[in-house]
């Protein structure tokens, strides 16, 4: 009889030190938080890990990390780089002196290491969960692409391939 007695509040210990350890439902729940701060943040136009967002002034980008280390035209305009992201404007010119001081910025490139989303297609679904879209170039390097839409911008994650990390990170204005 004590023995049975015994026993089962042994295993009523387990079960009740099993039902602790869903703590790993409450850390998941933690990856949720980091999932609606980067999407929160895309909402209203930031990129994590870059500390200025789109529609930032020219002026408000040299005041807030100085000369670029290189700049030149890229797809929509005049590109500042800095050391892991590079910040387009609505503008295009010769030279940074040429652009407009209140020519805004409209798009973000960052390094995957600084906005901290560097896994596969796979790993990053499970961090920001379904994507708005998902886009296979399959007209010869298999480039591959997730998008999240989220209010007037669009986060995307492009990959070499299905199967490598993270390449690069777009935010912009959809």
């Amino acid at each position: 009889m004590y023995r049975t007695i015994f026993f089962m509040g042994i295993l009523c210990s387990i079960v009740l030190f099993g039902c602790s350890t869903s703590s790993e439902t409450v850390e998941g729940s933690s990856t949720n938080s980091v999932t609606s701060d980067i999407l929160e943040k895309v909402k209203i136009g930031q990129l994590e890990g870059v500390s200025i967002g789109i529609g930032a002034t020219k002026k408000e980008v040299i005041e807030k990390f100085g000369k670029p280390t290189r700049t030149g035209n890229a797809e929509y305009g005049f590109t500042m780089y800095y050391d892991g992201f590079s910040l387009e404007f609505e503008d295009y010119a010769n030279s940074i002196d040429e652009l407009n001081e209140n020519s805004k910025v409209v798009l973000i490139n960052a390094d995957p290491k600084m906005v901290d989303l560097t896994g596969k297609p796979d790993e990053i679904k499970g961090i920001l969960g379904t994507p708005s879209r998902e886009i296979l170039d399959d007209t010869g390097d298999d480039t591959f692409i997730l998008e999240y839409s989220e209010s007037d911008y669009l986060l995307k994650l492009t990959f070499d391939t299905e199967d490598d990390p993270v390449k690069y990170i777009t935010l912009h204005i959809k």
